[in-house]
């Protein structure tokens, strides 16, 4: 099957019906003045799935129920693998970097492998007692080649001599689980009885209700199968797959005092995701812009750990 780049990734946005915003500045305006960091913890949960995978509806409807209780304080990632039609650099990066020798499905909260039943895991995280290390928040600039997110981070713990990075990723909702030709073909295979197969252009669908949440079903039965929260494109600007050091625009190293924000005029941390060229109107998707704190272990593991996040939607 076709796997899609991701470095040098074009995506046609006006397909995507995205406002353009004025990226213009002045001397003494920056598009983060404007921005108040939360100082919350947002969790991660990351899907390791495949359209080809016979199980993944579990891990499916896991997000759709952690979504659906705690909205965009979920920064779900699903990051598709094998040879499946959306497995791309990123996310094989990703999966390689947190869930490289789990199974499929296989979910992430946080930093730890947490399988199929992650809603003690998600709360839990939501309520730790300490603040996190960092905030993040971020507007977003849509040019006719790029999507440039702008981020602001805000240090909430005093920290020393570590290495924290910032990113930002493209994602992609609401993707239908059907042939689309050319050698991609997302229906969802399943030999689970909520899930039928789907064959061809007749899309795959939710044969029963399910993400019961408070007793009511966030899918009912007939309802169009989706590919959600897809990782598909990243920022390209940044000086690794990670993002941006945040030592190197930090006056003070890896020395940060809580308090600090970087992300201004002085500090400026921007990423751009390149747009142009490549025609994803077939997937009749919603954009969604994940900007993300990272943190680099010192333990000789060359892996990163999640820190925080914060998602936006480009409707």
């Amino acid at each position: 099957m076709k796997k899609i780049a991701l470095f040098g990734l074009a995506l046609t946005l006006g397909l995507v019906s995205c406002k353009k915003e004025n990226t213009t500045t002045t001397d003494s305006t920056f598009p983060t003045d404007n921005l108040t960091v939360d100082k919350q913890q947002n969790v991660f949960v990351m899907d390791k799935t495949g359209s080809w995978c016979q199980y993944c509806p579990n891990g499916t409807e896991q997000m759709i129920m952690e979504k659906a209780k705690h909205g965009d304080r979920v920064i779900g990632f699903a990051t598709h693998g094998g040879s499946d039609p959306l497995a791309n650099t990123a996310s094989d990066l990703l999966i390689n970097n947190f869930l490289d020798s789990a199974g499929f499905p296989t979910l992430l909260v946080m930093n730890e492998n947490s399988g199929q039943d992650i809603a003690n895991n998600v709360l839990a995280a939501m309520n730790l007692p300490d603040l996190p290390y960092f905030g993040v928040k971020h507007s977003t600039a849509v040019t006719d080649s790029s999507i440039n997110v702008y981020a602001k981070v805000e240090c909430l713990n005093t920290i020393q001599n570590e290495n924290f990075f910032v990113q930002s990723f493209l994602l992609l909702d609401g993707i239908e689980g059907r042939d689309y030709g050319n050698g991609i073909d997302l229906n969802q295979t399943s030999s689970l009885p909520i899930v039928t197969t789907g064959s061809g252009a007749t899309p795959t669908k939710w044969a029963l209700d399910a993400a019961f949440v408070n007793g009511e079903p966030q899918v009912k039965s007939g309802d169009i199968y989706t590919h959600d929260e897809a990782v598909f494109g990243v920022a390209t600007n940044t000086q690794t797959f990670w993002g941006h050091n945040l030592a190197e625009v930090n006056p003070f190293g890896t020395e940060f005092l809580a308090g600090d924000v970087l992300g201004t005029k002085y500090t400026p941390l921007l990423m751009s995701i390149k747009t142009d060229g490549l025609d994803y109107s077939q997937y009749n998707a919603k954009v969604t812009i994940a900007t993300i704190v990272w943190r680099f272990r010192n333990d000789g593991s060359n892996l990163y750990d999640y820190v925080n996040g914060y998602i936006s939607h480009l409707d």
